[in-house]
């Protein structure tokens, strides 16, 4: 026998299965996905584990517990328990019925609940684009619903609910002479024991799919199914018919999670009660919405640049002026004309909507219920359905709300970059005369603005780190990445639009295949070399790789160009560098990024060069490449006609040797990878040594002549660089000593 205090685990999820266990005394609780099961005298715990050979619960005595305990190798330990003792055997096989009929029902009832959700989720969200074009509103999409599917993988059959039913249901007497024979009852005990595993599996299945989809009715985001509904009934409750239209589909939704599980009721209830608050006060509104649109106009972009003026709270008479000039800036026939009318009109309306954009997001950094408005103008530049033409109105508008970067992996919209560097997760970036906000402190202070105690006070302080960061970096940005400068105006105007909005926007998973992609051609690209020291075994200096990713902030306007902004984050050298780009790109992103990549390694080249960066007697990527352009027609492995196409080469870049090599990195990475020559001899050994391909590239190209010289040279160090690494990890490793993780990772970055 084995006693169990209160409260104390008999057995753990995962745990090998090494004793058949019967309660004798007591009860015990056993949980998956938070229902929970109970078990009492005469239940056998663990049934999953005899063909699993461990635990797939974790059972609990809830009171003190006995239980009969028999040791287990394999099956043939219960084919001796049953043949030895009669009435274990039928009470394991009791035990086996109630417990399946016990799973099954929890299987039953989970099943129900998934495909319930499955088909309301999918059938209301049509009616409610229906309805949003019933009554002139634009409808939210929903990414999230594009990756809801039917639920899968339940391999329990549907006779099984009867078979096991059935069984349960019989006299005892007839169960006791039906499973008197060993072999019948061993057959129903394994056969039991795989149909629970499988019935585990499938409840954990259908635990997931419920958990997954009710995010999607309900998320802690407060973008979802429930919001959107909620939303259209709100503002169109004073239009005829809506009320009513709209809360035929809004009562399925909150009927089905106030019972759902995995939804939190607490906020569920603090969710509903929010909206039936606001539909009380919309449906005693006097607003009679409909009847003074422009054609094309939706109800809830008809008010758009008032409502962001009145958010920002701009002065009343600039507000007035920046709508004015709105309004005649839509009415031009050619809005990106050079004429002086046009242009000074621009460039007013450009520095009015960088003071709205600065009072709009300071304004938003509290606010927990961001106005989807609110949201285009910030990622977007966004103010006027007339302006931005009434189809991108519409995208704009569906699509404001679920539009994110990737933060976790270096990716940012424009308003998500601004309140991180609010909340102090990231320093602001260096402005155009490459000073950072520490330094613009420093030199605030060097002319006896205030003291140093004040200055410790500006470099802690958030809020003027944001100010720097929108007065100095983001204005400059945006035209950049506008890409025509002397046309540009920061308000999204359909005249800028080239390309369709969806085909043009970058997402983060745009940018990461781009970056892969060329990280397959260019391995090291954003590896960063640094020191590794360990004298404790034995290590005392090694240089290691590390890679680090740089960071891309998405500006909110349709441009054409790519920013290289900054190399690293202060002087740290194993900081992110920062790039910028448009959110909606004109052209395609992987050049784009290319070229960018080219940048970043020129740069970074520089900042770890230091002062010698064109200094030829300490080799690097710059050096070299500034020595061959500045002295090719003396270089005796370039032919004429090859010094002719150097020369223009630097006449296209108006002399500007990082021009140069970035249009040489692009042809190496698009190019040269594949086999198609387009660099001459010189650059190409240059690039070889600094910007190498992968390995299984270098194999490809292994027998072609015009890189074989270059490949030799970079081989023979390799191969060098990997018997020395080798050779200390060995000493490691003779020695016992556990090898750093560092080490392990130089090795594999050196076979690249």
């Amino acid at each position: 026998m084995a006693n169990f205090a209160q409260g104390s685990v008999i057995c753990n999820t995962g745990e090998p299965f090494r004793n058949l266990l019967i309660v004798t005394e007591g009860s015990v609780e056993a949980e998956l996905g938070g229902h929970k099961f109970t078990f009492g005298v005469g239940d056998f715990l663990g049934f999953s584990a005899i063909i699993e050979g461990t635990h797939s619960l974790t059972y609990t005595a809830t009171t003190e517990v006995t239980a009969f305990s028999y040791d287990f190798e394999d099956i043939s330990s219960l084919e001796t328990l049953l043949r030895e003792k009669e009435d274990t055997k039928n009470v394991i096989v009791a035990s086996m019925s109630r417990q399946l009929s016990m799973f099954l029902h929890e299987h039953a009832s989970l099943k129900s609940e998934a495909f319930k959700a499955h088909d309301l989720v999918t059938k209301v969200y049509p009616l409610y684009e229906k309805l949003c074009g019933r009554y002139a509103y634009t409808a939210k999409k929903l990414p999230a619903l594009a990756a809801v599917q039917p639920p899968t993988g339940d391999s329990v059959p549907d006779w099984a609910y009867n078979y096991y039913a059935g069984i349960t249901e019989l006299e005892p007497a007839v169960q006791k002479a039906f499973f008197s024979k060993q072999g019948i009852s061993l057959g129903y005990i394994i056969g039991g024991s795989e149909e629970i595993c499988r019935i585990i599996a499938a409840c954990e299945t259908y635990q997931k799919y419920i958990a997954d989809i009710s995010r999607v009715m309900l998320s802690p985001t407060r973008f979802d199914l429930f919001s959107i509904l909620a939303e259209l009934h709100v503002d169109s409750a004073t239009i005829g018919g809506a009320d009513a239209a709209v809360d035929t589909i809004m009562s399925p939704i909150t009927t089905m999670l106030s019972s759902m599980r995995y939804v939190d009721q607490n906020a569920f209830k603090k969710r509903v009660e929010d909206y039936k608050n606001n539909l009380i006060t919309a449906r005693g509104g006097k607003r009679q919405p409909g009847g003074a649109l422009t054609a094309g106009e939706k109800q809830n972009l008809a008010d758009s640049m008032t409502i962001i003026l009145k958010y920002s709270g701009y002065p009343e008479e600039q507000a007035n002026k920046f709508a004015r000039l709105v309004q005649e800036y839509v009415k031009l026939s050619d809005r990106a004309s050079s004429d002086d009318g046009p242009h000074r009109m621009r460039r007013e309306l450009t520095t009015m909507f960088n003071e709205v954009y600065k009072l709009t997001f300071m304004n938003s950094l509290n606010d927990p219920a961001l106005p989807t408005i609110i949201k285009m103008f910030l990622n977007f530049g966004y103010m006027d359905a007339n302006l931005a033409g009434h189809d991108n109105a519409d995208y704009l508008y569906s699509i404001a709300d679920s539009v994110t970067g990737d933060p976790e992996r270096g990716i940012y919209t424009a308003q998500e970059w601004l309140t991180a560097v609010y909340q102090g997760k990231k320093d602001p970036c260096r402005n155009e005369f490459d000073m950072d906000y520490a330094a613009h402190v420093a030199e605030l202070k060097q002319q006896k603005r205030f003291d140093a105690k004040e200055e410790a006070r500006l470099l802690a302080d958030n809020e003027l780190k944001l100010i720097f960061e929108i007065d100095n970096i983001f204005p400059i940005v945006n035209k950049l990445t506008f890409g025509r400068i002397t046309t540009f105006c920061p308000i999204f105007s359909d005249n800028n639009v080239q390309r369709g909005l969806e085909g043009s926007m970058i997402t983060p998973e745009g940018i990461r295949q781009a970056f892969d992609e060329i990280k397959k051609v260019d391995f090291g690209a954003f590896y960063r070399e640094t020191l590794y020291s360990n004298t404790e075994i034995g290590v005392p200096r090694e240089t290691v790789h590390i890679e680090v990713m740089p960071e891309v902030i998405l500006m909110p306007n349709v441009g054409v160009r790519g920013i290289m902004w900054q190399e690293i984050e202060g002087r740290k050298r194993t900081t992110p560098g920062r790039m910028f780009a448009p959110l909606f790109l004109l052209t395609d992103l992987k050049p784009l990024m290319t070229r960018l990549t080219g940048e970043f390694r020129w740069e970074m080249c520089k900042r770890v060069q230091g002062s010698r960066w064109q200094d030829i007697t300490e080799a690097s990527l710059t050096a070299e490449y500034c020595d061959y352009l500045q002295f090719y027609k003396s270089n005796r492995d370039l032919s004429t006609e090859l010094k002719a196409q150097v020369k223009i080469e630097l006449t296209r870049s108006r002399n500007n040797y990082k021009n140069v090599f970035v249009l040489n990195y692009v042809d190496w990475i698009t190019h040269e990878a594949n086999g198609s020559p387009r660099l001459n001899r010189v650059a190409r050994k240059i690039l070889m040594k600094y910007c190498t391909f992968a390995s299984e590239i270098r194999e490809g190209l292994s027998q072609n002549p015009q890189f074989a010289e270059a490949l030799k040279l970079l081989n023979f160090k390799k191969n060098q660089r990997e018997h020395l690494l080798s050779r200390v990890i060995q000493k490691l490793t003779v020695s016992k000593i556990p090898v750093p993780q560092e080490l392990t990772d130089e090795l594999e970055y050196v076979k690249s």
